[in-house]
């Protein structure tokens, strides 16, 4: 185990052919509030560094302060970088080139190149920032990427870039997800807290040093790291693993290694569990909502008005806990709003109708 300069323990395991490695983690959501609030000069050049992924060139610097020279306060700096990448860049799922060099040119990427530019665009004006690898802390392997500037006596403050463009121009697609949202420029210094955190920064430093394979690379399939081919798993970048989502591995023998068919054969694989209140309301939206859809359903076939009225009340109780969740709570609290007065639309027509059967039962007993 080595202290690493981020401030974490870097693990190095060698396994045999056949044998696993098993880590178990408790993990609480991460909160940049528990960091320190000042940087030592190393920390300060660390964070300022230029890195492969985030290099500082020319036309990154430039771009940076054509956007913020009217702007003295470096925070407002940053704030208004964000909304450069925000408003200017499409998130694209896989990307066909990591790092910032490919981002800034072919404006589509995921959250990795979100905040690769974004890291690069605030360290080429002064501004310490880091790309932070981490997970929604839920489900398999649902890695995320976001970032983190330090502001003098506010400490890091966690801006997301990627997040701030899905909330902007593609809404719905959390929608119905476990993720709690917010609105998008509230993802400038601060995050909805269901993230863990596997590094606090890329291309960090491999100990002891990687060997890097070079012979017949070309046989296997790339990933692109500035449109430039990178063999992910026989190459490191200078020494350094570019990411650690959570580790990253050195195959040995090149001659015995097939092509991995899943991402978890690279990075290993990862599960989160939620706990506590926030699983419990999980467990209930989902029972609650497939209960409605269930008896939903069954309406279709038979008509009764007590059906109607239980699944009604189902998906209350669904939408209820996701809002509780905050997750999308505006959309939510409409659809809520409209599956009450559905509700006592229901409640009416069945009061009219148990009224008319007793109406027809005494006029029957009258009349018999």
């Amino acid at each position: 185990m080595t202290q690493i300069q981020t401030g974490e323990e870097l693990g190095f395991f060698i396994l045999e052919k056949n044998q696993r490695l098993h880590l178990n983690y408790d993990v609480e959501s991460y909160s940049t509030k528990r960091e320190k609030k000042w940087l030592t000069a190393s920390e300060r050049s660390y964070y300022l560094r230029d890195t492969i992924l985030s290099p500082i060139r020319n036309e990154i610097k430039k771009l940076a302060e054509s956007l913020t020279n009217s702007i003295r306060d470096k925070k407002e700096k940053a704030r208004e970088l964000f909304y450069y990448i925000v408003d200017n860049y499409k998130y694209v799922y896989p990307p066909s080139s990591r790092g910032a060099l490919s981002f800034l040119e072919c404006r589509k990427g995921d959250c990795g190149e979100f905040s690769f530019l974004y890291t690069a665009l605030c360290r080429s004006i002064g501004i310490p920032a880091r790309t932070i690898m981490g997970s929604w802390s839920y489900g398999k392997m649902n890695g995320h990427a976001w970032n983190e500037i330090f502001i003098e006596d506010e400490g890091w403050i966690p801006v997301d870039t990627s997040m701030g463009n899905i909330q902007k121009n593609k809404w719905s697609k959390f929608f119905g997800s476990y993720v709690k949202t917010l609105p998008w420029t509230r993802y400038f210094g601060e995050t909805e807290g269901q993230r863990v955190v596997f590094s606090k920064d890329t291309e960090i430093e491999l100990i002891p040093p990687y060997s890097n394979n070079e012979n017949e690379l070309i046989s296997l399939e790339p990933l692109y790291i500035n449109n430039k081919p990178f063999y992910w798993g026989f190459q490191s970048l200078n020494g350094k693993a570019p990411y650690l989502q959570p580790i990253y591995i050195e195959f040995e023998n090149i001659d015995e290694f097939k092509l991995p068919h899943n991402v978890s054969d690279f990075f290993g694989f990862w599960q989160v569990k939620e706990k506590g209140l926030y699983r419990n309301l999980l467990y209930l939206r989902n029972i609650s909502f497939a209960i409605g859809v269930g008896l939903l359903c069954i309406s279709f076939f038979l008509d009764s008005l007590y059906i109607e009225l239980i699944y009604k009340l189902s998906f209350i109780v669904s939408i209820l806990a996701s809002i509780i969740r905050k997750v999308k709570v505006i959309i939510f609290t409409i659809f809520l709003l409209i599956m009450v007065l559905s509700v006592v639309i229901t409640i009416s027509q069945l009061r009219s109708t148990i009224i008319k059967i007793e109406f027809l039962t005494i006029y029957h007993l009258r009349f018999r």
